[in-house]
């Protein structure tokens, strides 16, 4: 796990979220729902869902919503 500095002068743990899943939440960011997100990148919904969670839980948060808006406030993903 790697850490960066946040703008309170503390360290946060930056988690280490695999390439599939930061592309799964990069698409969520865009509004995209599993099915579609399947589609775009030749997978299941199912496996779309379970990169998420994944990339939720390391995360610490519960939702897809939360885990797009921690991604976004870490640097982890960018939302045009």
């Amino acid at each position: 796990m790697n850490a960066n500095l946040n703008s309170l002068g503390g360290w946060v743990a930056k988690p280490d979220l695999s390439p599939r899943e930061l592309e799964c939440l990069g698409w969520v960011s865009q509004g995209k729902s599993s099915t579609d997100i399947g589609s775009i990148l030749g997978l299941s919904a199912r496996t779309v869902d379970s990169y998420l969670e994944k990339a939720a839980s390391k995360l610490g948060v519960r939702t897809r919503i939360e885990a797009v808006a921690i991604g976004v406030r870490r640097g982890l993903i960018e939302v045009d």
